[in-house]
């Protein structure tokens, strides 16, 4: 099988703006683990004559054409209509995938119409991904298309991401990898407090010479996170190759920002939550949060996880000052003085929850999300931190940026607060 591939996301949705084709970003990225090349991604409407011609011109190009959405019960669900028609293939039911689906309604008691059973249409001799996570099925077509001489493979997941990512990782990948003869692993080192470029910079001697594996820095939001990705005829060959190299970056100026590793998508989506929970367990702390300008979010993302109810407390939303005076003990006098947004206020905001939950440690962010409320003194992005524990109470001012994104000031101030705790436990 040729490692050259395509992505092609189906629906006028799309092509409108109405929502975000988030898809073909993750699947990139897992290809890319996987070793797979990719050079082009398109979006097509729920046009059959327009789909098809798309189908045909990427296979001109790739040998492999991974298209999400369209696979729906309705009628502008064309995908598999489409890619039977380039195949030449008739559409039949199966039979499993209607069991599927007809227990996925009875088990939530709810009424399955008739046009349901579209999504167990499935073209002749296709290979077919169970979906638990949704209804629709993973569908793999291998064949000619018609017209053409080589043979090609058409891979179509549903076009939700809470569908769509699951299933190209845990049904996609694995048959993807046994078609290829080789074994792909990879290993996700994640740095904090250093920017790409940087990491860039000192890890560039061995991104070049390394071919296996190959090491290759991403940027996400808060942090940098360097992926090492080997190639070979077991997991177990693939990982020792990925140790090998995980001991060579950390033995570089980069290794001290290394706060954790990650293996799985999920994990790397969570990874530094998952890394604050473990931090807490291992030393056998609980924590609490008194948040401002984060309204929660903090404990929330705790709570996205499984089983952190060991090592959450609980919080307070203070966003009021009454609630910060009243509840927290925040005295007056500081906010009429030195204001909500200061070092003196996250300190008692810090003392304030932990005395009323009994955490061992806890910690307050109160700050200017924006896009207003800024001064000149105090602009749009500015945020103050506290972490008060059995030691005493430290605090810091972080000034963001990013005037104009209020969700991304809110998401990078819950991370930097998780990160200290991990530090301050670290100190330990």
């Amino acid at each position: 099988m040729s490692n050259i591939c395509e992505i092609l996301a189906v629906g006028t949705e799309i092509l409108l703006g109405d929502i975000i084709n988030t898809d073909a970003a993750y699947i990139a990225g897992r290809l890319a683990a996987l070793g797979f090349s990719s050079y082009r991604q398109s979006v097509i409407g729920d046009n059959d004559g327009r789909l098809c011609d798309a189908i045909r011109e990427a296979f001109g190009r790739a040998d492999i054409l991974i298209l999400t959405g369209g696979l729906g019960p309705t009628c502008d669900d064309i995908t598999k209509t489409s890619v039977a028609e380039v195949f030449g293939l008739p559409l039949e039911m199966h039979e499993k995938t209607k069991e599927d689906i007809e227990a996925f309604f009875r088990k939530r008691n709810r009424v399955m119409t008739e046009n349901n059973l579209a999504q167990a249409m499935i073209p002749k001799d296709a290979v077919v991904f169970a979906n638990d996570w949704g209804t629709a099925p993973g569908v793999a077509v291998t064949g000619i298309p018609l017209g053409m001489a080589e043979e090609k493979t058409a891979i179509m997941l549903p076009g939700p991401p809470s569908e769509c990512e699951p299933m190209f990782t845990e049904r996609v990948e694995p048959w993807l990898a046994a078609r290829s003869g080789f074994t792909i692993h990879s290993l996700n080192l994640h740095l904090y407090g250093i920017g790409e470029s940087g990491a860039e910079a000192i890890l560039r001697p061995i991104m070049e010479e390394s071919r296996n594996p190959t090491v290759a820095p991403y940027a996400c939001e808060h942090e940098v996170r360097i992926r090492i990705t080997a190639k070979g005829e077991t997991v177990e060959e693939c990982r020792r190759l990925c140790e090998a190299m995980a001991e060579r970056v950390a033995a570089t100026e980069a290794g001290q920002y290394i706060y954790t590793r990650s293996e799985t998508p999920w994990e790397a989506k969570n990874a530094i939550v998952l890394k604050l929970i473990d931090s807490l367990r291992q030393h056998g702390k609980t924590v609490a949060a008194a948040e401002s300008c984060t309204a929660g979010m903090f404990c929330s993302r705790i709570g996205d996880i499984p089983g952190a109810s060991d090592i959450l407390l609980g919080g307070v939303v203070s966003y009021a000052n009454e609630v910060k005076e009243n509840i927290l003990g925040v005295p007056g006098e500081i906010l009429r003085t030195v204001g909500a947004v200061s070092e003196p206020c996250a300190a008692k905001m810090a003392e304030g929850v932990r005395r009323i939950t009994g955490a061992d440690i806890a910690v307050s962010v109160t700050g200017i999300a924006g896009p207003g409320g800024g001064t000149p003194e105090k602009p749009v992005g500015t945020v103050c931190f506290g972490l008060a524990d059995e030691k005493g109470t430290v605090t810091e001012t972080v000034q963001f940026g990013y005037k104009s994104d209020r969700a991304k000031i809110r998401r990078l101030t819950v991370a930097r607060a998780m990160m200290n705790i991990i530090r301050r436990l670290e100190e330990r």
